[in-house]
This record gives C-alpha cells, sequence and structure tokens, in this order.
C-alpha cells in the first residue's frame, strides 16, 4: 500500500535553483514546501518546463516563443528520485524528451500511481552501474498508469561493468501500452552513446513482477530481458500479459534471464 497521507515530495535540485520558475508557476491552484531547503514538496499545478534553448532565448533579451517539439528535448526527465524512501508518486501527467520518471541508487519504498506518460522514455529504473560501490533501488511498486506512444514502457537500465547495486522487490502491475516501442525491458548492457565499457554489469536484478500488462508495442519484440551473463535475473515474474504488435503476437526475447509466468502471457514467455 502507499504511504497513508503522502504527498509528492521530491528531490528536485533543479527545479529548486530555477527560483524564477517556482515564484511563475506559485499559483492559488499549486503548492509548494520545502525543508532544509532540499526537499521539495508539490501538492497540484503544472510544471511546464521549458528547457535550456527557451531560457538562453529569454536570457538574451528575445521573444521566446516555448518549444513544441517535447519528444525531441534530452535530458529532460520529469522527475528523478534518488537515495529517498518512502515516496509517493500519482495522478500525474509528463509529457518529455527523456525518463517521465527515472529511479536512481538509494531509492527505497517508491509507490507510483495513476501516471499518464508519453511522449518520453517511460519509467525507468536506472541507469544503475555507474560506480563499484552503489546503493541499490528496493521497494519500487508502478500501478494503474498508462504508456502512450513512448520510447520504453517500463524499464530497467544498468551499465555492463562491475557494481555491487542491486534491484530487488519491484512491482509492474495494471499498465497499459499505447504505441510503446520497448513496453517491458530489462538491459543490462546500457549504452546511450559510443563510450560503452564492454564488461559485464555486477548489478544484481532479482523479484521483478509484470502483472496485467496490455496494449499495443511499436516493435515486434515487445518483451525484452537482457540480463547480465555474471549475475542473471532471477525470480523475474510474468502474469497476464497481453501484447500485440499492429494487431499480431509480438514476440519476447530473453538472455540471462530466470523466472516463471502464469495466465495468460502475450508473447510467450521466454524465461529459463
Amino acid at each position: 500500500m502507499a504511504p497513508a497521507g503522502a504527498a509528492l515530495c521530491l528531490g528536485l535540485m533543479e527545479l529548486l535553483l530555477l527560483r524564477q520558475v517556482i515564484r511563475l508557476l506559485a499559483t492559488q491552484d499549486s503548492g509548494f514546501c520545502s525543508t532544509r531547503s532540499t526537499v521539495l514538496a508539490y501538492t497540484g499545478g503544472t510544471f511546464d518546463a521549458k528547457g535550456a534553448g527557451y531560457w538562453a532565448c529569454r536570457k538574451a533579451g528575445k521573444s521566446c516563443p516555448p518549444p513544441t517539439r517535447v519528444s525531441w528535448s534530452p535530458n529532460t526527465d520529469g522527475i528523478h528520485i534518488q537515495s529517498s524512501t518512502g515516496i509517493t508518486i500519482s495522478n500525474s501527467a509528463i509529457r518529455t524528451g527523456d525518463d517521465c520518471i527515472s529511479i536512481g541508487p538509494g531509492t527505497k519504498n517508491l509507490w507510483i500511481e495513476r501516471i499518464t506518460c508519453g511522449p518520453g522514455h517511460g519509467i525507468s529504473i536506472g541507469s544503475l552501474g555507474d560506480y563499484l560501490v552503489e546503493e541499490g533501488v528496493e521497494n519500487v511498486t508502478v500501478t494503474v498508469s498508462v504508456f502512450t506512444r513512448t520510447q520504453n514502457g517500463l524499464r530497467i537500465k544498468t551499465w555492463a561493468r562491475p557494481s555491487n547495486g542491486f534491484v530487488r522487490n519491484i512491482r509492474f502491475q495494471n499498465i497499459r501500452m499505447r504505441s510503446v516501442f520497448n513496453p517491458i525491458i530489462i538491459d543490462q548492457n546500457y549504452c546511450p552513446d559510443y563510450r560503452c565499457p564492454h564488461q559485464s554489469s555486477g548489478v544484481k536484478i532479482s523479484g521483478v513482477t509484470y502483472k496485467n500488462i496490455k496494449g499495443t508495442s511499436a516493435k515486434e519484440v515487445a518483451v525484452s530481458l537482457g540480463c547480465s551473463p555474471s549475475k542473471p535475473c532471477t525470480g523475474i515474474k510474468l502474469q497476464d500479459i497481453n501484447l500485440t504488435y499492429f494487431n499480431k503476437s509480438a514476440t519476447a526475447y530473453c538472455k540471462n534471464a530466470q523466472g516463471s509466468s502464469n495466465g495468460i502471457v502475450v508473447p510467450g514467455s521466454c524465461l529459463s
């Protein structure tokens, strides 16, 4: 269950630094509070960040219409959580050029529900494994959410290098996908540019459940579970999955992924 009476309380340092933006957005319909200048609680209203290009234009004293190509704006995570415990994010619509919600090291007991995501890169745990010694992520639930034309849906991503990090006790449930390119994906060889480690991820992924996830994939491979050869994923559970690709059955890909499936699972499980 979500923590009783919890609000959206986040360590959004980037937003705290944008004091002018916060003054403009703090209307009668929205509320902000901070604790020790490190935590921001947001209860209603709208964050509408216009990106670096817009602020550079404003700084130059020009007349600057806000950009409309939201999906083309890199490094614009809607919400980032890290080194935090007992956070709830709910009833939010996020349109961005990066992860709608990204979950970093040291996150525990996170509850996410009733999110509409798109455009964007989905909800991502990671990237993890940046460092040899790194806190893990555990006890995360994402439920009752919709992804529309996003690059990813539910993603776990780690760098392919040694690390003592971990991901465990994760639950993705009651999710709808609408033309999502990677509805379900674990990528333990994450490398968004040419500087790839070319090693084996040390981040251990275990106890991840995908339940009641339905909709459409924009790629034939709707379920991609690419886990580490040195620390295979274990305890992966697929239950009541129905993902199609242009009105046809999609396919699944598994590598070093161990677990089980029950109920109707489409595409068919490839777990060992």
